[in-house]
């Protein structure tokens, strides 16, 4: 699935800057939403039936970020963790959470991934 950002009923959430505009535990539930709207794109993808998700193989988070952030995991747990919560041991995988500068329409988390469907 391509990078999903934090939309919620069709607005935007979680716009800012972790570490100065939002705080790491806000960030991780951004990071959740991301989650959820990866879920959601998983269901559309595998005509409504998430049974076909047999594994989560990969997360990739990307955190919008002060200069000196490094708590960039803590916030994709938000992500992996909800994984986990859905899909049981088949939603424990590989991830990378890296900090930036900028992500899109100024959103403070955006999360990838890659779902083994059969």
């Amino acid at each position: 699935m391509s990078g999903q950002i934090p939309f919620v009923a069709g607005k935007v959430e979680g716009v800012g800057k972790v570490g100065k505009d939002l705080t790491t535990e806000q960030a991780k539930a951004i990071a959740r939403i991301c989650a959820i709207n990866l879920i959601a794109q998983a269901k559309a993808a595998c005509d409504g039936d998430l049974d076909r998700v047999t594994r989560v193989v990969k997360l990739g988070g990307f955190v919008n970020c002060v200069d000196g952030y490094s708590e960039q995991p803590e916030v994709i747990n938000g992500a992996s963790d909800l994984m986990v919560a859905a899909f049981g041991d088949q939603g424990r995988h590989a991830r990378f959470a890296v900090g930036t500068n900028s992500l899109p329409r100024g959103v403070a988390v955006e999360v990838e991934a890659i779902f083994e469907v059969a």
